[in-house]
């Protein structure tokens, strides 16, 4: 019975790190890196014409 519980933590363990390498790599709830929400939040560069 030991053994099923461990096993059962490592199972939600190994899918809570999945989830987390998952949604860093989408960016929905933490974004991969400050400078990405950094350059997100920037205003963009004016266009310029000829």
């Amino acid at each position: 019975m030991l053994s099923l519980l461990i096993l059962a933590t490592l199972y939600l363990f190994a899918a809570l790190v999945l989830i987390l390498i998952i949604d860093r790599s989408v960016g929905i709830m933490f974004p991969a890196s400050a400078d990405d929400a950094d350059t997100a939040a920037a205003q963009p560069l004016p266009d310029i014409s000829n």
